[in-house]
């Protein structure tokens, strides 16, 4: 399971080799929203304002406490600007349903009805992801808060999956490469 930290009813996740720019997912309820490690701005989707300020302040703590045992990745000078106001999208990108296929594949259907077969490639599966080598292991696929996932906390960023289909879909429908690059 990718929740790192929850609090108030909020979840806070991050994925294993997510795409860039460095982020985390917040979830509170219907709503979800990446935010920007740098900037603790809103990549995509929406918070309601409190929980979003709730999100930040936790962000900010945790920032701090990290400098102090040297272990944080990421300054903070850009966050004192941050913006009130950001735009707001919608998240279409929880998959709702997935099957594993041969040849270490996914058929993936997301929350917005988009579908569509995400291969993931022998020469990226170590690390972490090593245990999916073993098909057995592949087959138990199963949803996590949106996220495709396994035992042991393994998971795959479910916005990075469906970049990757809706990046593929040609204008009749078909998918023009089934390979997706998990790498970020």
């Amino acid at each position: 399971m990718p929740t790192i930290c929850t609090f108030y009813g909020i979840f806070v996740r991050m994925f294993f080799n997510d795409h860039p720019p460095l982020h985390f997912h917040a979830r509170y309820g219907e709503f979800e929203a990446t935010i920007a490690i740098d900037t603790l701005e809103v990549i995509e989707g929406e918070l309601p304002s409190r929980a979003l300020s709730l999100v930040r302040e936790w962000a900010i703590i945790i920032e701090r406490n990290c400098s102090r045992i040297g272990g944080c990745v990421v300054g903070t000078p850009s966050r004192r600007k941050l913006n009130r106001w950001h735009k707001f999208k919608s998240m279409y990108w929880d998959v709702v349903e997935v099957k594993p296929r041969p040849g270490n594949s996914l058929f993936v259907r997301f929350k917005d009805g988009l579908e569509g077969l995400v291969r993931l490639r022998e020469d990226q599966l170590t690390g972490a992801l090593e245990p999916l080598r073993d098909r057995r292991f592949f087959e138990q696929a199963f949803i996590d808060c949106g996220a495709v996932a396994w035992p042991g906390e393994i998971d795959l960023a479910p916005d990075a999956m469906y970049a990757e289909v809706s990046g593929r879909r040609q204008s009749d429908g078909t998918l023009s490469s089934p390979t997706m690059d998990i790498t970020g």
